[in-house]
């Protein structure tokens, strides 16, 4: 029982064995049978082509009254279907094909057998030269036939000059109809490049637009959450220190954490209903600005931090964008001092210089230690500074502690 449950269910010789094979087989036949037929597909318009040229020249040397040397036989025939023969390849030899064509056709011509048939199949090479951008070889070619030609039938056929000119029109429509096909082809295949063109740069745009995207949303949670864990952090050591001896300082503790997360559980709401509706704010909060730095200034000297602000912003109203970008940049500030830079006093400073909005923010603390933590706070805020058109600076003060500054353009945005 167990060998014959093997053989079902693996690779043994049972009667799953033999259908899954079976199958196997079809599908390979099928695959098979679909490369082959996508092959030959690619052959008809050439199989036409040549089919259509033979057939004109056999009906041309059928209906033909032309003097000859020689009589029409099965030569003459059997070189007009080798010329239109040659014609499958003209695609993929376009220039083989017209010397192979003109070794014929001459060929035609030496053995006395009528010119006309064999000129059609001529001039049919010549226009898939041309219609393959060969166009040196092509007029090359013009110029022998319907030179020597003409001299030809002037000098031996006797030929009017009406019938020798027309001749040697045909050949140069011939080739004018075939770099005509040339030159559409050569304008489909550049407008096509550059609709690839544009559509690969659409692409790029939108992956830099969705690039630029994960980081704002990278800096709008870096700044919420970084602050709100800071002063969490800082307000539950608080709380575990004092719980016994000091429970009304505890307490209070407790309500600085519990009312910083109430604030950050808000704003990620708010940046969660902006990337769920997109472009639809209705209901939501308002973006943070200069307005909301006193709250923010308080949340953060519950952690132990004496902050002194100023903010002289002028009458003017200023961009939302800006006001924004100075908020984060006053709260990153200012987490990065609780967490690294073991100061006690801090100051901030927001004022309107003509078309600037000038940050600053200075702490007596040890100054290098908050550059030298690892982390994303003053990439962040210097990504934020250049978004808006400024430019942040950052680094220890020369009396000691720590100076985060930037400039931001306001100018612009507000006339």
């Amino acid at each position: 029982m167990l060998r014959t449950i093997s053989g079902v269910g693996g690779g043994g010789t049972g009667p799953m064995a033999s259908v899954r094979d079976g199958v196997r087989g079809v599908v390979g036949r099928y695959r098979r049978y679909r490369r082959a037929g996508g092959r030959a597909r690619s052959w008809v318009p050439d199989v036409g082509f040549a089919t259509g040229v033979c057939a004109v020249a056999f009906a041309s040397l059928a209906l033909s009254d032309e003097p000859a040397v020689r009589a029409v036989d099965v030569g003459a025939y059997g070189l007009l279907a080798g010329g239109s023969a040659l014609l499958l390849l003209r695609r993929r030899q376009p220039v083989a094909v017209l010397a192979a064509v003109a070794v014929v056709a001459l060929m035609s011509f030496a053995l006395g057998y009528p010119g006309g048939p064999p000129t059609v199949v001529l001039m049919a090479a010549i226009y898939a030269a041309a219609a393959a951008g060969r166009q040196a070889w092509t007029w090359s070619a013009v110029g022998l036939f319907a030179g020597v030609g003409s001299v030809y039938r002037a000098l031996v056929e006797g030929d009017p000059l009406v019938t020798i000119a027309l001749n040697s029109a045909l050949f140069v429509l011939v080739a004018l109809l075939g770099d005509a096909v040339s030159s559409r082809r050569a304008l489909r295949g550049e407008a096509a490049a550059r609709l690839r063109h544009a559509e690969e740069e659409r692409e790029r745009d939108a992956q830099r637009r969705v690039l630029d995207e994960r980081l704002r949303i990278a800096r709008e949670l870096h700044d919420v959450m970084a602050h709100t864990l800071s002063t969490v952090t800082v307000q539950a050591g608080a709380a575990a220190d004092s719980l016994d001896e000091r429970p009304e300082a505890a307490r209070t503790a407790v309500a600085t954490i519990r009312g910083s997360t109430r604030q950050a559980m808000s704003e990620l709401r708010a940046t969660v209903s902006v990337l769920r509706d997109g472009d639809q704010r209705s209901g939501l909060a308002p973006t943070p600005g200069l307005v909301d730095l006193p709250p923010l200034i308080e949340s953060v000297e519950h952690a132990g931090l004496t902050v002194a602000l100023h903010v002289e912003a002028g009458e003017r109203p200023l961009p939302a964008a800006a006001e924004l970008t100075a908020y984060r940049l006053v709260q990153e500030a200012l987490t990065n001092v609780v967490r690294h830079a073991g100061a006690a006093t801090a100051t901030v400073v927001v004022a309107r210089e003509g078309d600037t909005l000038v940050v600053t923010i200075d702490d007596d603390g040890c100054g290098t230690a908050a550059v030298s933590q690892p982390g994303f706070g003053l990439q962040g805020m210097r990504e934020r500074a250049e978004a808006v058109g400024g430019w942040l600076r950052a680094g220890p003060r020369a009396q000691g502690g720590f100076r985060v500054g930037a400039d931001l353009p306001v100018g612009e945005l507000t006339r």
